[in-house]
């Protein structure tokens, strides 16, 4: 492997570790159900860094998918690229799809993470949200897989190109 793709791999690296830190982060700083209180039939929250861990984290992610689409020369999934093949092609999908869901997950539960009003039913009884455990570690561990698939599939492909380019190796028969 040359420095260029070493360096390549470790940045995006890097930043997926951090979108995950971030995530999982939030995941302990959350506003758990035992800390909100009624307040004049109302719910008052705790402050919690939670919301900007879990937006720190959203961000990474997209920054860590402009990063792996721009330095390892495009996606190579979407293009007739004889080099490319259908491992390769399969992880630079479940990468994006990964990073797809862990924004979406990540934005979801730091919105519910901030929610400051509850919800009064019939009888009078007031219901506070708070984030399921476990919402921001599943978004930080799709962040991680994002890169993590991102890499692989740009190693698969380039490697399938040096092979490609020096021919194949081996005994012949």
């Amino acid at each position: 492997m040359d420095c260029k793709v070493a360096v390549h791999c470790a940045i995006a690296a890097v930043l997926g570790i951090i979108a995950a830190a971030t995530g999982f982060a939030g995941e302990v700083t959350r506003v758990k159900a035992c800390e909100v209180i009624i307040k004049d039939y109302s719910c008052v929250y705790p402050s919690s860094p939670a919301l900007v861990l879990g937006i720190v984290s959203a961000v990474f992610t997209i920054i860590t998918r402009i990063y792996m689409r721009v330095s390892f020369d495009g996606s190579r999934c979407c293009r007739r690229d004889p080099n490319s093949t259908s491992i390769s092609k399969l992880l630079f999908v479940l990468s994006w799809v990964a990073s797809v869901i862990a924004v979406i997950v990540l934005v979801t539960a730091t919105g519910l993470n901030t929610r400051h009003h509850g919800e009064t039913n019939s009888y009078g009884v007031i219901t506070c949200y708070v984030v399921k455990p476990g919402i921001f570690a599943t978004g930080a561990t799709l962040a991680l897989l994002s890169a993590v698939f991102g890499i692989a599939g740009y190693l698969i492909t380039i490697s399938s190109a040096k092979q490609a380019a020096t021919g194949p190796t081996g005994p012949r028969c």
